[in-house]
């Protein structure tokens, strides 16, 4: 199983002289030591060895968490896994992969909305954007508010992102 912080760190719950200088660097947060925990303790009752948890973003009234590989492995049999991690974070998880493909990463987060499609934006001084197109008929499916969407797809994608509706 991967996560951002050491293996000891994991399983002590404390952090080392290393992953607290990584933390103080913003390298990853608290959240991410939370998950990263509570996956390795997890990791004993269900099958996680496969698992590669990257970051998890607090959108509010969900945690968003990024996976590299197969979601399936973090969501569990039946969903059992993300249900345990949602229940010791007190709010709803939802689980995405994190790829080299934009458009697969941000299907990943809006599902079960569809996605129209993305454009990138050079702005005057050649810094890149991105303009998320979505139906308007799927504004009622959005897992999220479009406020922590449009603040989680910023942190995945490292840029500005404009969600707008056609």
């Amino acid at each position: 199983m991967k996560v951002p912080i050491c293996e000891l760190c994991a399983s002590s719950g404390t952090l080392c002289a290393d992953c607290s200088s990584k933390l103080a660097d913003g390298r990853f947060t608290e959240l991410d030591v939370k998950i990263s925990s509570l996956l390795h303790e997890l990791r004993r009752s269900h099958e996680l060895e496969n698992a590669e948890f990257t970051k998890a973003i607090d959108l509010g009234r969900v945690v968003l968490i990024l996976t590299k590989g197969d979601v399936g492995v973090l969501i569990g049999k039946e969903g059992k896994v993300v249900a345990e991690i949602s229940k010791k974070v007190g709010k709803k998880v939802r689980i995405a992969e994190l790829t080299a493909d934009v458009k697969k990463t941000i299907s990943d987060i809006i599902m079960p909305a569809q996605l129209l499609g993305i454009n990138e934006v050079y702005g005057a001084d050649g810094a890149k954007s991105y303009k998320v197109r979505l139906p308007s008929s799927e504004m009622r499916r959005m897992p999220i508010d479009l406020n922590s969407l449009e603040k989680a797809l910023q942190a995945v994608l490292e840029s500005d992102v404009k969600i707008v509706f056609d």
